[in-house]
């Protein structure tokens, strides 16, 4: 198993489509499969920020496979569905509504939804996605490499979590409340993607990690930073487990690379080999987000109740950077969010928070931040 790694360093198109040329061949990736194929091309475009946030997959990046399916031969359709937000409002402000009219892009309609199975899951077998999948002959994973709060890192597995239409992803984090929970799920959703039939038997994981996101990702409250590499691999848990150990990040640390191992979604870490380019900087190290503290005993409601509030960091408003746009209450799962009390930020009921953290992932004015409980100030 191979992921290849090429350095580049600017978002220049002409250039990100001769190193992704040259990583697939590295990859042996039969570039016949694309004649007449419909390719479905899943970036990350989580909310309408802009390219330079490191928020979303870069338009460049984007451009550069429509134009690699296009010049052999396939059909290029965009498969993604922001939390909140409609995707045309984000496609504009990311840059992406331009690329779709130029470059003659089908744009799928995630909400025709069909139901995909995996019979081996640890725990959940159904998901629902769109139904154009169903109709495609491969699927480009594009995602980009940032922080995440909940999940240490979101990179390619994490990146199918985003076809789940809008609002319906939330709900997961409900019937996933812990860290490792989700991990899980998200692990049982991206088994499912490589073993259900009605999908593309050939999927593709390219990652944007020119400029990347470091801190408090992977919404606005994150911050970019210059990596200059774009990785490829055929399987998902080991172009992550290679872009996080490239950038310093505790592998341990990284439910969906840890349990991915686990489960035999990947071979053994010392099996995959990965090939970079001379350019490829070894010594950078990523700022990590902040440790919100395990969310394990979320799962146990007697010591949910007691321990929550003294143990896991809470999302918590600023006053002077909030808008009361209110996003934050759309996407709130459990409906722990209402309006204001003091006309100054929304009001949070935190026995009710189940630190999934979406809010904070999706506020577009980086409003939210991360509190840490005295007793994990003490413990740490």
């Amino acid at each position: 198993m191979k992921v290849i790694l090429k350095e580049c360093k600017q978002y220049d198109v002409d250039a990100i489509i001769m190193k992704v040329i040259d990583a697939l061949n590295q990859l042996q990736f039969d570039f016949s499969k694309l004649y007449n194929a419909k390719v479905a091309i899943k970036p990350n475009l989580l909310t309408s920020a802009s390219p330079e946030s490191a928020v979303v997959t870069h338009p460049a990046i984007f451009k550069a496979i429509v134009r690699i399916v296009k010049q052999h031969g396939g059909v290029p359709i965009l498969v993604e569905s922001p939390a909140v937000q409609s995707l045309q409002r984000v496609m504009k402000k990311t840059g992406y509504d331009a690329i779709v009219t130029e470059e003659d892009v089908l744009v799928a309609d995630t909400s025709d939804c069909m139901i995909i199975h995996n019979d081996n899951a640890h725990h959940f077998k159904r998901f629902e996605v769109p139904k154009i999948l169903a109709e495609c002959d491969l699927l480009i994973n594009l995602p980009k490499f940032k922080t995440h709060a909940l999940t240490h890192i979101t990179c390619a597995v994490k990146n199918l979590f985003g076809t789940i239409h809008g609002m319906k992803k939330s709900q997961w984090h409900i019937k996933a409340k812990t860290k490792d929970e989700f991990a899980q799920m998200l692990l049982d959703l991206y088994e499912a993607y490589t073993t259900d039939n009605s999908l593309p038997k050939t999927i593709v994981n390219i990652v944007d990690a020119i400029t990347i996101m470091e801190g408090d990702g992977p919404g606005p409250s994150g911050k970019p930073a210059f990596l200059g590499v774009i990785g490829a691999s055929c399987n998902a848990i080991a172009v992550d487990y290679a872009l996080a150990q490239l950038t310093g990040y505790a592998i341990d640390n990284i439910p969906t690379i840890t349990m991915g191992f686990k489960r035999g979604l990947c071979i053994s870490p010392e099996k995959i080999e990965i090939i970079k380019d001379s350019g490829v900087s070894t010594g950078y190290k990523g700022i990590p987000p902040k440790d919100a503290g395990s969310t394990k005993i979320l799962a146990i409601p007697i010591i949910n109740k007691l321990l929550k509030n003294i143990m896991i960091a809470k999302p918590v408003p600023d006053a002077e950077k909030c808008t009361l746009c209110y996003q934050c209450k759309q996407i709130c799962p459990v409906k722990a969010i209402s309006n204001s009390t003091d006309g100054k930020v929304p009001h949070y009921d935190y026995s009710f928070c189940i630190r999934c953290y979406c809010c904070m992932e999706i506020c577009p004015e980086s409003a939210i931040s991360l509190s840490k409980p005295l007793l994990q100030r003490i413990l740490n």
